[in-house]
C-alpha cells in the first residue's frame, strides 16, 4: 500500500468520526405566538367620539391606580382607525392629533396625569374641528 492510499484511508476515517449528531431534546422551543390587533370599526366622527371618551378617562385611570397601558393602547388604536378619516378630509389637523397622542403616551410613560388632561383638552379641540 503506498503512502497516499493510507493516508486517504485515514482521512476517510476521521472525517466518518466527526459527522455532526442531533439530538432534538436538546433543542429549546423559541416559537413566540403570534399577537392580532383589530383596529376599532366605524365612521371617523365614531372613532374620533371615542377617542375622546379614551383620552378624557386617562387621567382618571391614572389616578385610579387602573390600567393606564391599557388604555393608552384604546387611544392608539383608535387614532390609527381614525387617522385616515383625518386626513382625507383634513391633513392639516393630523400633526396636532399626533402630538396629542404622544402627549398621552409620555403622560403614560412618566404617570403624569395632568398631562393627560392637557391631551385630551387638545384632542377635544381637535375632535371639534373635524367633526364641526
Amino acid at each position: 500500500m503506498t503512502l497516499v492510499a493510507v493516508l486517504a484511508g485515514c482521512v476517510t476515517m476521521s472525517m466518518a468520526a466527526c459527522t455532526a449528531t442531533y439530538d432534538a431534546s436538546l433543542v429549546e422551543d423559541t416559537t413566540v405566538a403570534a399577537t392580532t390587533t383589530t383596529l376599532p370599526v366605524g365612521t371617523t366622527d365614531e372613532l374620533l367620539a371615542r377617542l375622546l371618551d379614551e383620552a378624557t378617562a386617562l387621567s382618571g385611570i391614572m389616578a385610579e391606580d387602573g390600567d393606564r397601558r391599557a388604555a393608552l393602547e384604546r387611544i392608539e388604536l383608535l387614532w390609527g382607525a381614525a387617522e385616515p378619516g383625518v386626513r382625507a378630509t383634513r391633513a392639516d389637523l393630523v400633526p396636532g392629533f399626533e402630538r396629542a397622542i404622544a402627549m398621552c403616551q409620555r403622560a403614560v410613560q412618566y404617570q403624569r396625569a395632568a398631562d393627560a388632561d392637557k391631551a385630551a383638552r387638545n384632542i377635544a379641540s381637535l375632535v371639534e374641528v373635524v367633526t364641526a
